[in-house]
């Protein structure tokens, strides 16, 4: 609308913009969704408004089968916490997910975040309340070792891959335990995973007790209702599953979301006699049964980091060998004192989950002190060692040629050819575990005339080229939204989008395949093929994602001499199937894998223990038995009925938020814009439509001045104009708080650029209008469940009544004229009619407000009957053994062995008795609580409102 706004309708369009929504309406998230840097899908809409609208249950499960996009359902939940300034947040991820969840809140959402692990957590869990809000991300790991120093009253905990905490129910997950006893004191917690349940319904329970300890009352109970009695109780256990879990089936989404495939793409090589000689003398040195330079706890990930660089190039594990060297010839020469922690080497290329092993066991002693001055045979064993350890190193510099990195040309070649095929764009990413690989790389393509359009990627993003680029990026976007002032973040952002317009290779280490998004880029190249299956998928996933137009390219290299490698890459391919079809890996497979670090470790011991062709297949067949993801047909069965069944109507559900979502945010985006128009007329010059200005002059102190736009319409060097910014909350405020009083407006419908049906049927006549604002006040264990809707209805002169929405195509036209005077308008006459309507809406609100208690009376009905049918069982159990021992009396030949068993029969007997007695006390305190709660539904349908009047004023619609 590029008329002017009257007062009247600035302050009508404020408050409709700010009146709070049923909670099952997307209107509720109208707000976040218009400021967030993603177009959610109906199904994640679902998925966040189910979340947000269980005020009694303690937690939710989101269980989206896998690619449905989870973190953006967790994003939008976390964006209503943060909007509500509930900000006290946790997120628990794994270890190599965390820079993923802090990049994708803050592009995504706006919202900041900070890593939580051993060097940041004395100052990011400090009880000061200083620190500057914002969301902690921490590992699984660091739970399990920080437990206390966690234990708070959190208004969010969400957890990734929440799969790992399943096994809660055994006893024996200390890491379960230690989320269970972090999460107790939340007021929500939301677990992510698309693998609930894999083996056992156990696994069921032991998830949702995590957070909801009496849920299923007890695990007694639970095997009692679900286990022995399926057949009888199945029915029922989906619903319970249905309150507390929501899981959308990709058929479901289906129609919402474009799926592209994967091509997998292998190509062989042939190692040179000398690669092979080197790779043998490790091989042997690191199968020894005792190393100098390694010893205690750490041998094992050492001897990981230096397999994983031998196989990356010679270039990464002579740069590694030689580190080791040094190290240790000079705690040799400091005659210092070595205790077990000796030899593990820090670098920059170690993974997040290894870096995060590191600085958790740094300070821990695991042995005796040796020292090698006191000792000369271990002086000499270790300068032995030492020797021997660059001697590795010298044959490793001599191979100046790696020839895998010789077929790298022929593999992008073939992987190109593919791209051309299907229209994508020739863009790759490869993929490599080393600096000094990736330098090698780069040097390589140079020297094979593929230089043009390469760019770098890894930890520091320092190099000559990487800060040329950075620093044309900061010129290119200086006053805009995406410089952060955060070098290490804008430096990643510069390389992507240079690689997004004008790059044609990334080369990039691990640092890249957390936490950046690359859906331009249809082609990946594992160089270095992780022995990771969650890894591997990160990797792809950069580039197979929402947002990928075209089917990708996954191209990995297969070492023809080495048939360790070849394992490895058929395990990855044939078993987790990585490389092919839609999805990848399956989420039964990725979900049975608890922790991929160790997934590495396994690996890296079999090659260490087996000697020969021969042990290493028996070794591997063995793990791919471990890790098939293979379940019972039976098990199959009991997980479909229980969780991808759970709602009938999904498809309707997800059409119709389809449908709302899209109008809503439409509307919003209007009305705002009318407003800001309004609001801003002095401070700032609109241009074309309005969505995009310049801010001369700010009204608040921290909003910047200079050029801004709507989501809508980008525009590069600007500042995104955002509903909960400062700035547009202070245009609405400014607007709500106009003076109304009663004047006649006029309406053309000429310089109306919206002019609905109704409203050119209104031409030429006039009445009076009352705008109010009723709110239902409501509250929900913490939550603030309160709606709002204008109240609103007009009396044409003619003694016709006509409803809100008639209202609200009146105050859509222009208004050009405000009479000067006031004028006197009876209220007396709206009413009747504005009581009925509120009487309607209060009837709505009024059942929506009780299904929170119906719900909560229905969950401890079925507690109830988790009670009743652990009391069931425990009697049956005690009669039986009754039985028995009565049994056993009557065959006794001996009179005292009879007496024995009679007065065994009778303990049975009178502790089933007993039982019965305790359970009579629980069912009548059951009772009255049920009865609570059926009070508090009777409460509930009387509820308090509040009416508030915008004003009254007369209209006149005119030609």
């Amino acid at each position: 609308m590029t008329t002017p706004l009257s007062d009247y309708q600035a302050k009508y369009f404020a408050h409709e913009l700010q009146r709070s929504y049923a909670n099952d309406h997307v209107g509720k998230l109208a707000g976040l969704l218009f400021d967030a840097q993603v177009e959610p899908k109906p199904h994640q809409i679902d998925a966040a408004l189910f979340a947000l609208q269980t005020p009694f249950l303690p937690g939710v499960i989101l269980a989206d089968e896998v690619g449905l996009g989870k973190t953006i359902e967790a994003g939008i939940v976390i964006s209503q916490y943060w909007a509500e300034r509930k900000r006290s947040i946790l997120i628990v991820a794994p270890s190599s997910l965390r820079q993923q969840w802090q990049q994708e809140l803050s592009e995504k959402f706006l919202i900041p975040s900070a890593l939580l692990d051993a060097k940041s957590k004395a100052s990011l869990l400090s009880p000061s309340g200083l620190r500057t809000p914002q969301i902690l991300i921490c590992s699984y790991e660091f739970v399990l070792r920080n437990e206390q120093s966690l234990l708070k009253a959190w208004d969010l905990v969400i957890a990734d891959e929440a799969h790992r905490l399943r096994n809660y129910w055994n006893g024996k997950a200390k890491v379960s335990e230690a989320v269970a006893h972090v999460v107790s004191g939340a007021s929500k917690t939301v677990f992510l995973t698309a693998t609930p349940l894999q083996n056992r319904l156990e696994e069921l329970y032991g998830l949702v007790s995590v957070f909801s300890p009496d849920y299923f009352y007890s695990l007694d109970a639970f095997r009692e209702r679900y286990i022995k009695n399926r057949d009888v109780s199945g029915d029922d256990l989906a619903e319970r599953v249905g309150t507390i879990a929501k899981r959308t089936l990709r058929r479901d989404a289906d129609k919402y979301i474009h799926f592209t495939k994967r091509l997998p793409l292998t190509v062989e090589f042939d190692p040179s006699p000398e690669e092979v000689r080197l790779y043998d003398l490790v091989n042997e040195y690191l199968q020894r049964d005792e190393l100098l330079a390694f010893a205690g706890s750490q041998r094992h990930l050492s001897a990981l980091i230096i397999r994983k660089r031998l196989g990356s190039s010679t270039y990464a594990v002579s740069s590694t060998l030689e580190n080791i060297a040094n190290r240790l010839a000079g705690e040799l020469d400091a005659g210092q004192s070595r205790d077990a922690r000796g030899g593990l080497f820090f670098d920059e290329d170690l993974t997040s989950d290894e870096v995060e092993e590191v600085e958790e066991n740094q300070d821990t002693a695991f042995g005796p002190e040796v020292d090698a001055g006191a000792d000369p045979t271990l002086r000499q064993r270790i300068e032995a060692e030492v020797a021997e350890l660059r001697s590795f190193a010298a044959l490793a510099r001599s191979i100046t040629v790696n020839q895998k990195a010789a077929k790298l040309g022929d593999a992008l070649d073939q992987g190109f050819a593919r791209l051309a095929e299907i229209g994508a764009p020739q863009k790759a990413i490869i993929f490599t575990d080393s600096t000094k690989t990736q330098e090698y790389i780069a040097r390589h393509l140079r020297d094979i005339g593929r230089g043009e359009g390469l760019v770098l990627f890894n930890g520091s993003n320092n190099s000559p080229e990487s800060a040329a680029i950075y620093q044309r990026w900061l010129v290119a976007n200086k006053d805009g939204d995406l410089i952060t002032g955060i070098p290490a973040a804008d430096r990643r952002k510069a390389l992507v989008d240079y690689f997004r317009t004008e790059g044609t290779i990334m080369i990039a280490t691990e640092a890249a395949a957390e936490g950046i998004n690359l859906q331009f880029c249809s082609m990946v190249v594992n160089y270095d093929l992780p022995w990771n299956p969650q890894r591997v998928e990160q990797r792809i996933g950069r580039a197979h994602r929402f947002g990928q137009k075209h089917n990708v390219v996954v191209v990995n290299f297969s070492n023809k001499g080495n048939i360790a490698e070849q394992r490895i890459l058929e395990l990855l391919a044939n078993k987790f199937h990585l490389f092919e079809s839609v999805f990848g890996a399956s989420d039964e497979v990725l979900g049975a894998i608890e922790d991929g670090l160790d997934f590495e470790k396994t690996i890296s011991n079999i090659l260490t223990s087996c000697r020969t062709a021969d042990e290493l297949d028996g070794a591997f067949k063995q793990l791919e038995a471990e890790y098939a993801g293979e379940i019972s047909s039976e098990m199959a069965r009991a997980k479909a009925k229980v969780f991808d069944n759970l709602d009938p109507h999904v498809q309707d559900r997800l059409k119709a938020y389809d449908t709302e979502s899209g109008e809503v945010l439409n509307k919003f985006e209007r009305l705002l814009l009318a407003v800001t128009r309004h609001g801003l007329a002095s401070y700032a010059t609109f241009e074309g439509d309005g969505r995009h200005f310049v801010l001369h002059n700010s009204p608040v102190d921290d909003a910047p001045t200079g050029r801004y736009y709507f989501k809508s319409q980008p525009l590069d060097n600007a500042h995104q104009y955002r509903y909960a910014s400062p700035l547009a909350q202070h245009v609405l405020e400014e607007a709500k708080e106009r003076a109304t009083p009663s004047r006649e407006l006029v309406f053309s419908l000429a310089q109306s650029e919206r002019a609905s049906g109704a409203a050119k049927a209104l031409e030429g006549r006039s009445g009076e209008l009352t705008v109010n604002l009723v709110t239902f006040s409501m509250k929900a264990k913490h939550d603030d469940i309160s709606e709002s809707y204008m109240l609103a209805g007009t009396l044409t002169d003619d003694g016709e009544w006509l409803d809100h929405e008639y209202v609200a195509d009146i105050l859509d036209l222009a208004c050009v004229s405000t009479s000067d005077g006031l004028i006197e308008v009876d209220d007396a006459k709206f009413a009747p009619y504005l009581d009925a309507r509120r009487t309607e809406l209060e009837k709505e609100v009024q059942g929506r407000n009780s299904r929170y208690y119906d719900q909560q009376e229905e969950l401890l009905y079925r507690n109830q009957q988790d009670r009743k049918a652990e009391h069931e069982g425990q009697i049956r159990e005690y009669r039986a053994k009754e039985k028995e021992a009565r049994k056993l009396a009557r065959q006794a030949d001996d009179p005292m062995e009879q007496l024995r068993h009679k007065k065994e029969a009778r303990r049975w007997e009178q502790r089933a008795e007993d039982a019965d007695e305790d359970f009579r006390d629980t069912r009548k305190s059951l009772r009255a609580e049920a009865d609570k709660f059926l009070d508090l539904i009777e409460q509930s349908l009387k509820g308090t409102q509040h009416t508030e009047q915008l004003f009254t004023i007369r209209w006149r619609v005119a030609a």
